[in-house]
C-alpha cells in the first residue's frame, strides 16, 4: 500500500468533518489541499533524493506534526462546532482539574467517541501498512510553483488556515500575548480600593441584579420603541412591568470602546471597574459571556469579566470567524445555576452575541420569521437583523421569567453596547467606523425589569427616573451602582440615569 494515504487521509479527514459542520470557507478548503499537495511533494522527494525508504522516520514526523494536531481541531470542531482558537487555550491554561472533569462529562457524546475511533484506527493502519510512495516525477518550476503557492499559509496567512501544529501554536502564542496585556493592565491597578462602599438596603436582605450586555442593537428595529414589525412579543406582552428608556445614546459604535465607557470609570481600565467594585462591595459577581475573548475589540472586556468570582466563556470560535459555536440561550443553563447560588448579594453579567454580523448566524431556524427578497440582500439583511431582535427578545423573556421566581429583591437591566445601522450593505464596515457615523449607530434600548420586592423597598427611588431623560452611555457605571442601591466616594449620581 502506499504511504500516500496515510500523508492525505488526515487531511480528507478534516475536509469532510468541515463540510458536514457548515465551515468550509473558501481558505478552508484552500489550505489543507494545497498542503497536502505540497506535504507530499516534499516528502516523495525527500525520500527519493535522501532517506531511501526510511518511511517510519517521516511517519513518526508526519504523526507528529499533522495527525496529532488535526486530531486536536477536529476534536475542537466535534465539541464546538468550531476550529481551534486562542479561546482554547484559554480554557486549557486557566482551568482546575475539577472543571476539566466536569468539562469532560458534560461535552462527551457517541459521536466524539465514534469519531475518535476512526480517526486514530484508520491512522494506525495507514502507519503500520504503508510500505513504499508513488514515484513522482516532478520539474524543479512546477515544485518552486507550489513552494509559492503555500508559502503564505506557512507564514503570513490567517492562522486560521494555517499548516495544523502552526494553527495550533499561533493560537497559543496569541492567548499568551494577550495574557501578558492582561497582566500589564492588572499590575496598573493592583492597589486599587474603592472607598467608602456602602449598601442603601438592609444588609439581610437578598439581593440578585441580572445585567444583560446587548451587541448591536438599534432600538428603532424594536416593535417595544415603536417598530411597526413585531420583533418584541414577549416585551410588548409585558410593557407595564417594564421601565423604557427612550433617549439613551452609546458613546461610541464599536464593542471596545463603548463597553470600556459603561463598566469602567473614565473610560480608563487603570481606574477601577464594575466588577471589580462589585466584588468589594462583597456581592458574589457571575460573568457569563457568548462574545469572544481575544482580539483587540475584545480582550480588555473578556478580561474585566475574568475579574468575577464566577466566570465561563462559552463562545469557543476564533474572533475573525464571525461565528459563534453557541446561541445566546447557551447563556440560560449558566443563569439557572447561578440564581441557586447560596449568596445573599449576587450580580450576574450575561454578555450576549446578540445581532452581531452575520445576523444570519444569530438564531434558530424556528426564530426566521421575517424574510427577505431572493434579489435584494438590503432588504435580506435587514430581515435577518430584524429576526436576531426577535430571537433576542426570547432570551430576554426567559431570563425576566427566571428572575421572577427569586421573590426577593431583583433587576433585569438590559442595553446594548452600540447600534448599527442596518441599511448599509452586508459586512459593511461603516457600522463601526465613527467618522462616517450615523444616528442608527448610537441609538441602543435600555430597558429595566423589577421585582415586586424591589420596588417595594425603593418605591421612591423607581418614582423618580425620568424614562424620556437623554444619557449617554460614557457613565453608565454609576448607572449600574446606583439600580444596586450602592454608594461610594467614587460614585457620582449626577453622572446616572437614575439621579
Amino acid at each position: 500500500m502506499s504511504i500516500i494515504y496515510y500523508v492525505w487521509f488526515p487531511i480528507i479527514f478534516e475536509f469532510i468533518l468541515k463540510l458536514t459542520c457548515g465551515l468550509s470557507e473558501i481558505w478552508s478548503i484552500w489550505a489543507p489541499c494545497t498542503m497536502g499537495v505540497s506535504l507530499s511533494l516534499i516528502f516523495s522527494i525527500l525520500n527519493e533524493r535522501f532517506l531511501h525508504k526510511r518511511f517510519k522516520i517521516i511517519k513518526i514526523i508526519y504523526l507528529i506534526f499533522i495527525y496529532i494536531p488535526i486530531y486536536v481541531n477536529i476534536s475542537h470542531i466535534i465539541l464546538f462546532n468550531s476550529e481551534i482558537s486562542t479561546n482554547s487555550f484559554m480554557s486549557v491554561f486557566e482551568t482546575n482539574l475539577q472543571e476539566s472533569i466536569e468539562f469532560v462529562a458534560h461535552f462527551y457524546s457517541l459521536r466524539f467517541l465514534l469519531l475518535t475511533i476512526l480517526f486514530w484506527a484508520v491512522g494506525v493502519v495507514l502507519f503500520l501498512l504503508g510500505c513504499n510512495w508513488i514515484r513522482i516525477e516532478i520539474q524543479k518550476k512546477y515544485l518552486i510553483a507550489v513552494i509559492i503557492v503555500t508559502y503564505p499559509i506557512f507564514c503570513f496567512g490567517d492562522h486560521r488556515y494555517k499548516f495544523p501544529f502552526e494553527k495550533l501554536l499561533f493560537s497559543c502564542i496569541e492567548y499568551k500575548q494577550d495574557s501578558i496585556r492582561n497582566k500589564e493592565l492588572l499590575n496598573q491597578r493592583m492597589n486599587l480600593n474603592f472607598r467608602n462602599i456602602k449598601s442603601l438596603v438592609g444588609s439581610n436582605r437578598r439581593q440578585t441584579y441580572i445585567i444583560v450586555i446587548g451587541e448591536s442593537v438599534n432600538k428603532e428595529h424594536m416593535s417595544i420603541y415603536g417598530s411597526a414589525l413585531k420583533t418584541t412579543p414577549n416585551f410588548d406582552a409585558i410593557k407595564n412591568e417594564l421601565k423604557v428608556f427612550s433617549n439613551v445614546r452609546s458613546a461610541h459604535c464599536h464593542t471596545q470602546k463603548a463597553l470600556k465607557g459603561m463598566l469602567c470609570f473614565d473610560e480608563d481600565f487603570a481606574n477601577g471597574d464594575i466588577v471589580t467594585f462589585f466584588n468589594q462591595a462583597d456581592f458574589k459577581t457571575f460573568w457569563f459571556s457568548n462574545q469572544y475573548t481575544s482580539g483587540n475589540c475584545d480582550g480588555l472586556i473578556a478580561m474585566i469579566g475574568s475579574l468575577a468570582d464566577v466566570k465561563e466563556f462559552i463562545n469557543k470560535s476564533h474572533y475573525r470567524t464571525k461565528l459563534s459555536s453557541n446561541y445566546d440561550e447557551k447563556l440560560l443553563e449558566y443563569l439557572r445555576k447561578a440564581l441557586q447560588d447560596k449568596a445573599k448579594k449576587k450580580i450576574i453579567f450575561l454578555h450576549l452575541m446578540g445581532s452581531h454580523l452575520p445576523y444570519s448566524k444569530r438564531y434558530p431556524p424556528k426564530f426566521d420569521l421575517f424574510k427577505g427578497k431572493n434579489n435584494d440582500k438590503k432588504i435580506t439583511n435587514i430581515a435577518q437583523y430584524n429576526n436576531s431582535i426577535l430571537y433576542t427578545d426570547y432570551i430576554l423573556h426567559n431570563i425576566i421569567d427566571l428572575a421572577k421566581s427569586l421573590h426577593h429583591d431583583a433587576i433585569v437591566l438590559y442595553f446594548s453596547d452600540h447600534g448599527e445601522d442596518v441599511t448599509e450593505e452586508p459586512d459593511s464596515p461603516h457600522s463601526h467606523v465613527e467618522s462616517l457615523s450615523t444616528p442608527a449607530m448610537f441609538d441602543i434600548p435600555f430597558i429595566v425589569w423589577c421585582s415586586d420586592e424591589y420596588k417595594v423597598i425603593n418605591k421612591k427611588f423607581i418614582d423618580s427616573w425620568i424614562i424620556n431623560k437623554h444619557y449617554k452611555t460614557d457613565k453608565l457605571i454609576h448607572s449600574i451602582i446606583e439600580i444596586s442601591r450602592l454608594i461610594s466616594d467614587e460614585f457620582d449620581k449626577k453622572q446616572s440615569i437614575f439621579g
